[in-house]
């Protein structure tokens, strides 16, 4: 995770997901039911920004019959970038971070990893 900085008091949030070969990330919106879980990047923790816009990520997802599951689901079968923009909020001297909780699981065509929670936390300075 990195942020940068686009103003003095404006900046981005930039999450790089590695995609192995043979294996894809699942979507953040996936259809209601049995299946595999989305990829859920939280960052309602973050202190001293406010988000004004949601989460994009790039390139978009490929939507394909996963056969695991026979059912039409998306996914990324390559690296995704996800970007947020903020404004900070608190004065230079505040404690300024922004925490992303990312929840997500990955298939091959043989099998599925668990979802898996990691935490990323990054100082604004």
């Amino acid at each position: 995770m990195n942020v940068k900085m686009t103003s003095d008091t404006e900046g981005e949030v930039i999450i790089k997901a590695i995609v192995e070969p043979g294996w894809h990330l699942y979507g953040t919106e996936l259809p209601k039911g049995p299946g595999p879980k989305p990829t859920v990047i939280d960052m309602s923790q973050s202190n001293g920004v406010i988000f004004t816009t949601e989460l994009s990520s790039a390139p978009a997802t490929v939507e394909k019959t996963d056969a695991m599951f026979n059912r039409v689901l998306n996914w990324w079968d390559t690296n995704v970038t996800f970007r947020r923009r903020f404004k900070l909020t608190e004065s230079k001297d505040a404690s300024r971070s922004v925490k992303a909780v990312i929840t997500f699981m990955g298939c091959n065509d043989a099998t599925c990893l668990p979802p898996t929670t990691k935490i990323l936390t990054k100082t604004i300075k």
